[in-house]
């Protein structure tokens, strides 16, 4: 068989079960063999090192999510400040399994991790009430140039996956007209400069009430300037969901 041949039949799916079956895929974290499931197909990750994952629990703040001490009710910042949103919550800590499944999802360019990791999504924003709250779901853009770096973007992949999964329609509804460092370099109050006025709408309001997605929430700022640049397109209430939290206390 030509080399032609051999990417046509691997197109059509003839060579790809071939290879699954003497190569069966690993698990990622673990290497342990994969198996199909019979309604999702494939996996990406095996369940035991889903099952790893450390839950965000409360006591949390009722405004921003972060991990509390029994007996409060909001963290120091909600409680002085006014942030954008109605709330945000996450699906587990930024840690361990979800940890390196978001850093593999980024860093190593593995998009189909999303179908392993929206589900968890879809988990968070029935457990936590918000399915009822939303109209539509929207997610946090890359600049340009770092979406043609990476080749993706890892929040609006989770956010389309998320909105097939609930019946939600998806909005792009932001872009980031300038570039900015990256945040993992700064301290919690430069994260919100550097990212002050880096978002603006694409376009007018297409409901009242939308569901911001992005990966992991440490700081708040990125979501905190994407509820912002949503408020003045028009969205009276922004609701957060993330993946992973990184609770402020950890200096994150």
């Amino acid at each position: 068989m030509s080399v032609r041949e051999t990417l046509q039949a691997v197109g059509n799916g003839a060579v790809l079960g071939t290879l699954t079956l003497l190569y069966p895929p690993r698990c990622p974290l673990c290497e342990v063999p994969l198996e199909e499931d019979c309604s999702k197909g494939l996996r990406f990750v095996c369940e035991g090192c889903l099952s790893q994952i450390q839950r965000v629990m409360p006591p949390w703040c009722a405004r921003c999510g972060d991990p509390l001490e029994e007996g409060r009710d909001l963290c120091v910042r909600c409680a002085f400040e006014k942030v954008p949103f109605e709330c945000a919550r996450s699906f587990g800590l930024y840690e361990g399994v979800l940890a390196r499944l978001t850093q593999r999802l980024k860093f190593q360019k593995e998009p189909a991790l999303t179908r392993e990791l929206a589900p968890l999504l879809a988990q968070a924003l029935e457990q936590e009430g918000l399915f009822q709250c939303i109209e539509g779901i929207t997610f946090v853009p890359m600049s340009r140039r770092s979406l043609w770096a990476r080749g993706f973007n890892q929040s609006q992949l989770l956010a389309q996956r998320l909105g097939a999964l609930v019946d939600k329609p998806v909005f792009a509804t932001l872009w980031k007209h300038r570039e900015t460092r990256p945040q993992v370099e700064l301290s919690g109050q430069e994260r919100l400069e550097n990212l002050r006025g880096a978002f603006a709408p694409l376009r007018p309001a297409q409901c009242e009430r939308i569901l911001l997605i992005d990966d992991v929430y440490t700081t708040g700022a990125t979501t905190t300037e994407c509820s912002r640049a949503l408020q003045s397109a028009g969205y009276p209430h922004v609701y957060v969901l993330t993946l992973a939290r990184a609770p402020i206390s950890s200096g994150r």
